[in-house]
């Protein structure tokens, strides 16, 4: 059935063409809170319409969980059922028709990944050739170890013959791209707003007329709640899990050692073109440390604490990859994921006020575009696109 549904949808990939700009004398109005990717995409697209958008975010606009991200554009088969692979698919192509506008150069390396135990890989496997009986416009193949060393000469795969590769994955660098977003948003007559924390929604006739925030009231139609791990707590909804905890590691720069994507057994890691060697895990974080991790910090409390994590890591690494200890750490970032209790995006209306918008999800990064065009064509044709039917809030309130 979804396939059926989704195909008579590709209509939709239209979406990711120009839309028809509306007439910028509109009076609609429409505050964004959140300047992460998602809340940031979605307010670009919103002024590239025409329409009078502030964007508002408590901090520094990209300095929440996509500031500490591991910044990978990815449809990977993790993400289930297909209505969600197929978003994320989208969102690959947003990300590479938006890259011509912006002029930004993004790594399309590709991604290779592997699992140790047989079972696990039989699970793998199984999921990425259910995948590739599905209408996608990503490329997957499982390849062997001989041909994964052609590719990464630098990697033990254990002789492993079950290895995915995803020629279309990319990463980015999320600040710099979200501050040409913020850019573009100027450009277009909209407002950004940084340390501009929300308090709480005010009503006239039972109708949203301004949100309050920190530096004071600001008048709008629409609220888009883009806002991450902070969620539930604005909404006072339970919509996310306890976020979890992703630690990301960068190094100074170093020689070429590695092509592509590498995720592997207990470790995810790729190489900038400036030499610089991102490494990422997450589930890492010990119960005995758990009261030291309650405000959710973005950075460890101790350097013999960092030291800790950061040698597991490493330690992993370093049994398919040796060149990893070679490595001089320049950041250690800790970056907290917001995950719907079903693991799946959380974007629409709520039932009870159409007015208020939610946007939230684990994988902005890569949906990050997708959902900003999206989201736009449904706040300003006022209409509910089928292809986001799979992620309504309304399946949790």
């Amino acid at each position: 059935m979804y396939r059926r549904k989704f195909i008579q949808n590709i209509a939709l990939l239209a979406l990711i063409s120009p839309f028809i700009k509306l007439n910028a004398s509109t009076n609609k109005k429409i505050v964004v809170v959140g300047a992460g990717i998602v809340g940031t995409s979605i307010a670009y697209e919103l002024s590239n319409l025409g329409i009078k958008t502030i964007l508002i975010d408590k901090y520094k606009a990209g300095s929440g969980t996509s500031n500490s991200s591991f910044n990978w554009i990815n449809a990977t088969y993790p993400k289930k059922p297909y209505s969600y692979n197929y978003l994320a698919q989208l969102g690959i192509k947003a990300f590479k028709d938006i890259q011509n506008d912006l002029n930004y150069d993004i790594q399309w390396n590709g991604s290779l990944e592997w699992v140790n135990s047989k079972k696990s890989q039989k699970e793998l496997i199984d999921e990425v050739k259910k995948l590739m009986q599905y209408q996608t416009f990503t490329k997957h193949k499982i390849i062997n170890y001989k041909k994964a060393n052609i590719l990464e000469n630098k990697l033990d795969f254990r002789n492993n013959i079950n290895i995915v590769h995803s020629e279309e994955d990319g990463v980015i660098e999320t600040n710099e791209f979200i501050r040409l977003l913020i850019d573009r948003i100027h450009f277009n007559g909209s407002k950004v707003l940084e340390e501009c924390e929300f308090e709480s929604i005010k009503y006239t006739n039972n109708t949203i007329s301004s949100i309050i925030t920190s530096k004071g009231e600001i008048a709008t139609d629409q609220i888009v709640f883009a806002c991450g791990i902070d969620t539930n707590k604005i909404l006072n909804k339970k919509l996310l899990k306890s976020p979890e905890p992703g630690i990301i590691i960068k190094s100074k720069p170093y020689k070429k050692i590695i092509n592509k994507i590498i995720y592997g057994p207990g470790i995810h890691l790729y190489q900038q073109n400036d030499g610089r060697v991102i490494i990422g895990e997450q589930g890492l974080l010990e119960k005995n440390d758990t009261n030291k991790f309650l405000d959710y910090p973005s950075q460890f409390d101790s350097k013999s604490m960092q030291n800790k994590y950061v040698n597991k890591i490493i330690n992993v690494g370093k049994t398919f990859f040796n060149d990893i200890k070679s490595l001089d750490i320049d950041e250690v970032k800790i970056g907290w994921r917001p995950i719907p209790l079903d693991g799946k995006p959380i974007i629409g209306r709520l039932n009870y006020d159409k007015n208020i918008y939610i946007a939230t999800m684990h994988s902005g990064i890569t949906l990050g575009p997708i959902v900003g065009k999206l989201v736009a064509k449904e706040l300003t044709q006022n209409k509910e696109l089928s292809i986001l039917d799979s992620f309504r809030p309304g399946r949790f309130l």
